[in-house]
C-alpha cells in the first residue's frame, strides 16, 4: 500500500511541480531573479533563477502528506506499537531537507560568496547530527584520505 500511495503523490507532486515552474516564470523574472542561458550561442534567453524553490516546497508537501499516511495507522489502531525512532528520524531528514532548501534560496536571492557556502550546509545538517547523537550517544565522522595524517581515520565529535 505505501509503495502505491508514493507512486501516486509522486505522479501529481511532478504534475504540480511541471505546472507551478511553468506558471511562475514570469514571476520570477519581475522580481529580478534571472540569468542568461550560457550553453546557447545566440541569443541569449532570460532564464529565471530559483524555480529550485518550488520543486523543494512540492517536494516537503508531498512528503507531509505521505507521512501522515504512512503513520496514521498507528495513530488509528491502538494496539500497534508507534515507532517513534522511525517518524522522528523521517522528521530530522525533512527537517535539513527544508535547511538546504531555505539556504538554495538565499543563495539566489543574496548571491552568497563562497565562503558561505561551504559552512552554511554544515549547519544545516546539525539536526541530523544532533537525532544520530541522541539515539546512539556518540558521533563519528570519517576523515577524508588528504586529512587522515593530520587528524586520523576517524574524528569523534561527541
Amino acid at each position: 500500500v505505501a509503495l502505491l500511495v508514493s507512486a501516486v503523490l509522486s505522479v501529481v507532486g511532478g504534475m504540480a511541480v511541471h505546472k507551478a515552474v511553468s506558471a511562475s516564470g514570469d514571476t520570477f523574472v519581475r522580481a529580478g531573479l534571472w540569468g542568461h542561458d550560457l550553453c546557447k550561442k545566440e541569443p541569449k534567453r532570460v532564464i529565471p533563477e530559483a524555480t529550485g524553490m518550488i520543486s523543494g516546497t512540492v517536494f516537503l508537501m508531498v512528503m507531509f502528506v505521505f507521512t501522515g499516511i504512512q503513520f496514521s495507522r498507528h495513530l488509528l489502531q491502538s494496539e500497534a506499537a508507534f515507532p517513534h525512532l522511525l517518524f522522528e528520524q523521517l522528521l530530522t531528514a525533512l527537517l535539513c531537507i527544508c535547511c538546504m532548501l531555505l539556504l538554495g534560496f538565499a543563495d539566489d536571492v543574496l548571491n552568497l560568496k563562497w565562503r558561505y557556502k561551504l559552512v552554511l550546509p554544515t549547519l544545516a545538517s546539525l539536526p541530523l547530527l544532533m537525532t544520530h547523537f541522541v539515539k546512539f550517544g556518540s558521533t563519528t565522522v570519517v576523515i577524508p584520505l588528504q586529512l587522515r595524517p593530520f587528524l586520523g581515520n576517524n574524528l569523534n565529535i561527541g
